[in-house]
Formats: structure tokens, sequence, C-alpha cells
């Protein structure tokens, strides 16, 4: 039914890391925010799951480098770049990942306290916090991973679709000669 070639599976695994990186870093940012330890806790598994996603893309993007070089007209120069770009990117994914992964650890090792009250009904819980500097350090570098994704996807983009360079001539729209 589907012919799952290895650019074909490539393209759908690549596109998790690129939208996934934006997504944590928003989801960290709303969590600071909010001053919400569940979603800072949220938003570290977010990173933990990037690196895995770049993990996977990074698997798939081989065979579908050595595919796409044996298409007549697809520039090997562009292939290159694209590879370069992505191995940056791998490479700030998994110390995103890495960081976050301490900061949960970290953060699940820390004792829950209950806050004292004489009101038996005024319950508050202070869930495990994550670390302000580990939470602070998977922005700044989310923050980097989301441009190197970026320009990744930017450098794959331009290996099969020329359409997105500012340089690319827009074709002039068809002349109608039938007028009705």
């Amino acid at each position: 039914m589907f012919d799952f070639t290895p650019p074909h599976l490539h393209l759908l695994v690549n596109h998790f890391p690129v939208e996934g990186s934006i997504i944590a870093v928003i989801l960290l940012i709303f969590a600071m925010v909010r001053r919400s330890a569940e979603l800072k806790r949220v938003a570290l598994m977010a990173f933990v799951l990037l690196g895995i996603a770049a993990y996977v893309s990074d698997l798939t993007g081989g065979g579908a480098s050595q595919e796409l070089r044996n298409i007549p007209g697809v520039d090997r120069e562009l292939i290159k770049e694209h590879i370069a770009a992505a191995d940056w990117a791998k490479d700030i994914s998994y110390i995103v990942a890495a960081v976050a992964l301490v900061g949960l650890i970290l953060a699940y090792r820390k004792p829950e306290s209950v806050a004292d009250s004489t009101d038996a009904t005024a319950y508050t819980r202070h869930h495990k916090e994550p670390n302000k500097w580990i939470v602070i350090i998977c922005l700044v570098g989310g923050l980097f991973e989301v441009s190197t994704f970026a320009k990744t996807a930017y450098r794959g983009g331009l290996i099969r679709h020329p359409e997105i360079e500012s340089s690319f001539p827009v074709p002039a729209a068809p002349v109608d000669t039938v007028h009705k």
C-alpha cells in the first residue's frame, strides 16, 4: 500500500524535532512565567524526547542521503550542507536533553513538602521543582536548539524545494488567451 523509502521515512520523523523544539521552548517559558513546577518538568521531559527524536532523525538521514545522491539534478553540495547543519542540531539537542534529564533526576530526588497549616482544608502540596539553573540552561540551550533545527530544516528544504530560496524566480501568472 505505502512504499516507505528512506527519504520518506526521514521526512516523516525529521519534523518532530523542528516543531517540537519550538513547542518545548514555549512551554518552558510559560512554565517559568506561571512558576509551575509541573510544567517545568513537562518541558524538561519534552527536551529529553527531542533528543531521542533527533537521534531517530539522524538514523533515517543516512539512507535518505544515499538515495537522493542518485537522483539527477540533486545538488550534492546542498546535501553536505544539510548534513553539517543536522550534526550541529543533533549535538545541541543531545546536550540539552542530557541537561534536562539531569534536572529531572535531581528534581525527582527532592523530597516533597506539604505546607504547614492549622486548617485541615488548606492542603497545599509543593511539587518537586527542577533546579533554577538547569531550567535556565535548558531555556538558553532550547533557544539555540530551535535556531539550529530551523537552519537544518531550511538546508534540507533547499535540496528538493528551491522555491523557499529568496532568489527563486517566481513564474509569471499564465495568460488567459480564451476570453468568455
